[in-house]
């Protein structure tokens, strides 16, 4: 073992096995150019903006999974998708794959509520905003979780210039 293996021996524990599923991620926009997002209220107060997301079954399709979870929270659909890059959690272990889309031009199948309230209290609003206001978002924290503020700054830098 050579001067520098001994030292990542020493500086590095041994890390338990973790493990995170993999997930799609979206940010979806109208015929008129507008972003959706769910505003989260939360209880005490506070509120933050995220975009369309759910985890994957095992073995299930990315592409599909966007495409059913677009109809299924929104009640929309489109055939304007771009695939954004896919990321992982952990790059170590490889685990945790997030796959990144931007639907656009999407335009509403049937009509969904705008509102719900996840299982540990919290409001989600949903609401269309102006790109300018999606891009204050990412400056001012509203889209507080890495992962909604990577799926727009990619649709942002890559598609929406």
């Amino acid at each position: 073992m050579n001067q520098r293996q001994q030292l990542d021996v020493l500086l590095t524990p041994e890390v338990p096995a973790i493990y995170l599923q993999d997930y799609i991620i979206a940010l979806v926009l109208n015929e008129a150019g507008e972003a959706l997002v769910w505003e989260k209220h939360k209880p005490g107060g506070g509120t933050c903006w995220q975009v369309l997301e759910r985890l994957l079954l095992p073995e299930e399709d990315p592409f599909s999974a966007v495409q059913q979870e677009l109809l299924a929270q929104t009640g929309r659909q489109t055939g304007q998708w771009a695939y954004l890059g896919s990321h992982t959690i952990d790059a170590s272990q490889r685990v945790g794959v997030g796959y990144f889309f931007c639907a656009q031009q999407t335009r509403e199948i049937v009509q969904v509520p705008a509102d719900r309230s996840t299982p540990d209290g919290e409001l989600l609003c949903h609401k269309w905003v102006s790109l300018t206001d999606l891009r204050y978002a990412l400056l001012d924290g509203r889209l507080a979780v890495t992962r909604h503020a990577l799926t727009v700054s990619l649709a942002l830098l890559t598609i929406l210039k």
